[in-house]
């Protein structure tokens, strides 16, 4: 009975971002991947979520990273629109 496996608390809030950050997997999938039992990770969840949430994974990341550019496309188009609106009223100066 005493064989029971010590984690450190960083590793189970290791643990909490990989469940958070796991995409399509399931929970049992990332437990078994990292050789614990699901309801163990669940526990950890509770305990070190507000913790694990502190510091972004990369799926984070990337989205942060995402909608920024989908902000700087809105500004580019609306230059763009600008833009051709001015030249279209440069080229009937023109004529």
């Amino acid at each position: 009975m005493g064989n029971r496996k010590q984690y450190t608390d960083e590793f189970k809030k290791d643990a909490v971002r990989l469940m958070l950050s796991r995409g399509t997997r399931t929970v049992e999938d990332v437990a078994a991947g990292i050789g614990v039992n699901a309801s163990l990770l669940h526990r950890w969840h509770k305990r070190f979520g507000s913790e694990a949430n502190g510091r972004p994974m990369v799926s984070e990341m990337k989205r942060d990273d995402v909608e920024r550019l989908r902000r700087r496309l809105r500004e580019l188009e609306q230059e763009n629109a600008l833009l051709k609106k001015a030249a279209a009223l440069f080229a009937k100066e023109v004529k």
